[in-house]
């Protein structure tokens, strides 16, 4: 039976110890495809070793120089293994499709290859991404130009991609994230705040880039005069945008009121979204926007940016803010903490509204647009073996 199965290679070498964002997605969707139950037979080449431990078999790990934890030198040394060892692999599995997690992959592949565009944050924003800017303005078109199908989490970076690649010749899906429901649920009260030495306390999780818009969020706070209320904030201290924001902390005499976490371990994060008072994540752009999502499964009330996909994500399950307006966003967090009402209303809509995510759901969702790809190609091949016949016909009667 194994031997009828239509091998499809898939590309998960984003990744590292400590994922976020794009190596969260990697990891979930990989472990969900490879648990699915289908007509597929899949070779994964990946970064993580929890998934070699699950699937040694089925699981191939590449070079942990080709880690993204490792920045430049790692994505530099992943596009270049793309280009040149996972041509070859495909080749040796007799793949009939490459998918890649991320917008990554065979610049001109000898399979047919399908990846995921999350969104174009460094065309947007190139003076955050000065190295990463190139491979979207010269090595991403080709990869397009080259893909049978992309994926998008959201139509928004759908709308994008389309835009501003000027994509018109082929199909263009847009599949939710999900999130990890074994993990995201509304947890008991005191864990963190008690191994963290927290109070009541307001929360963000993410990176510090300037369009998450954090500098905002601390003057929004800042305005709230609730002296017995922390800001807590979750994420890497990138040594590019933490000493900024460190600096803006200090500027509004807050140094002993905002907890800077660093990267928090997994099994302290939904504790921290169920216990804290509000989310906030006003940010300038998102691809989707999985910790809004994270933070409703958890029971905790959202305070949002209006802008970008998450209004895709969020739906009419969080208060929503005018990301540019300071005042906006002061008054977004006031509301929340103080009307009672709206915080029950909040609670009871974003665990509705996370119910219809999942990354079970998300996975069955790429199978269908494999299979819809490789049948295209199926019908393509037919078609032309076809024409192929009638032109023979037509020349033995000439």
């Amino acid at each position: 039976m194994k031997g009828n199965k239509s091998r499809v290679v898939i590309n998960a070498t984003f990744g590292h110890e400590n994922p976020t964002g794009l190596g969260v997605y990697t990891h979930e969707l990989v472990l969900e495809l490879l648990t699915a139950e289908c007509d597929y037979d899949f070779t994964v080449y990946s970064s993580f070793p929890a998934l070699k431990k699950m699937y040694p078999e089925k699981v191939i790990l590449v070079s942990s120089l080709t880690s993204p934890g490792l920045g430049f030198k790692g994505h530099l040394m992943r596009l270049l293994w793309q280009q040149t060892m996972l041509p070859f692999k495909s080749r040796r599995q007799n793949a009939s499709l490459l998918y890649s997690t991320v917008p990554e992959g065979i610049l001109f592949s000898p399979v047919k290859q399908i990846i995921t565009m999350h969104d174009i944050l460094a065309v947007r924003y190139p003076e955050m991404n000065p190295r990463m800017k190139y491979h979207f303005y010269y090595t991403v078109p080709i990869l397009l130009k080259n893909s049978q199908a992309v994926i998008c989490p959201s139509e928004n970076t759908k709308q994008d991609v389309i835009t501003y690649y000027a994509i018109k010749d082929k199909p263009i899906y847009v599949i939710s994230e999900g999130f990890n429901r074994q993990r995201f649920y509304p947890r008991e009260k005191g864990v963190v705040q008690k191994r963290y030495g927290l109070g009541n306390y307001l929360l963000y999780i993410g990176d510090m880039r300037p369009y998450k818009n954090l500098e905002r969020s601390l003057e929004a706070f800042a305005r709230l005069n609730m002296n017995d209320l922390s800001f807590v904030i979750g994420g890497k201290k990138d040594s590019r945008f933490y000493p900024d924001i460190e600096k803006k902390v200090d500027g509004l005499l807050l140094k002993d009121r905002v907890l800077f976490l660093d990267y928090v371990p997994e099994e302290d994060l939904p504790h921290l979204y169920s216990e804290a008072e509000a989310f906030v994540f006003p940010s300038l752009y998102e691809g989707f926007g999985l910790p809004p999502l994270e933070a409703m499964a958890c029971g905790c009330p959202v305070v949002v940016s209006n802008a970008a996909s998450l209004p895709e994500v969020c739906g009419d399950a969080v208060r929503y803010v005018d990301p540019y307006d300071v005042e906006s966003i002061a008054q977004g967090i006031h509301e929340v903490l103080t009307d009672e009402m709206m915080r029950q209303n909040l609670r009871a809509k974003g665990l509705e509204r996370a119910e219809l995510f999942s990354w079970e759901r998300a996975a069955k969702e790429h199978l269908k647009i494999f299979e819809e790809c490789l049948g295209r190609e199926k019908t393509k091949k037919s078609d032309s073996k076809r024409q192929q016949f009638l032109n023979g016909d037509n020349a033995s009667c000439e």
